[in-house]
């Protein structure tokens, strides 16, 4: 009579770091492939970290937003970074240019393709805001522009 081997069904490994902090950056090069490349970037960095599916819907829509105006507003690459902590997640894009996004982002014409990133920005994060770089962490200067969601971790 042959052998029926039973295959144990093997509990997933500890997760140290799923409690821990962490900080992931990508550098896009400009083409038009990079919102689509980001957006799976953060998709297979924040699933894997558990973030809630609501914030990681979110993410996706601000990183995509926000690299697309980066692209839209210089010929040089962009860098995008998320980094989290125990309490927050932040999203941070930087681009060349030192040409700061409006202060109150608003829609003047609802049909318009453009002018919606800022407005989905201030609506799909806790929080937003930018600078500038001069002689900072990136040598060519330019902005950065970041969100920061608060608890955005699933309870599973």
């Amino acid at each position: 009579m042959p052998k029926i081997a039973l295959l144990k069904q093997l509990a997933p490994p500890a997760d140290d770091d799923n409690d821990g902090d962490w900080e992931y950056a990508l550098r896009i090069p400009h083409t038009p492939l990079g919102p689509g490349i980001v957006r799976a970037h953060v998709r297979a960095v924040l699933t894997r970290y558990r973030v809630h599916p609501a914030v990681l819907d979110n993410v996706q829509l601000v990183v995509s937003e926000l690299v697309t105006n980066s692209l839209a507003c210089t010929r040089d690459s962009v860098a995008v970074r998320l980094a989290r902590t125990r309490s927050s997640l932040r999203l941070s894009v930087w681009d060349s240019s030192p040409q700061l996004p409006p202060s109150s982002p608003g829609i003047s014409d609802v049909d318009s393709e453009r002018g919606r990133g800022l407005w989905l920005l201030r609506r799909c994060a806790d929080d937003w805001g930018h600078y500038v770089l001069i002689n900072g962490r990136r040598a060519a200067g330019g902005k950065e522009v970041w969100a920061e969601w608060h608890a955005p971790y699933s309870s599973e």
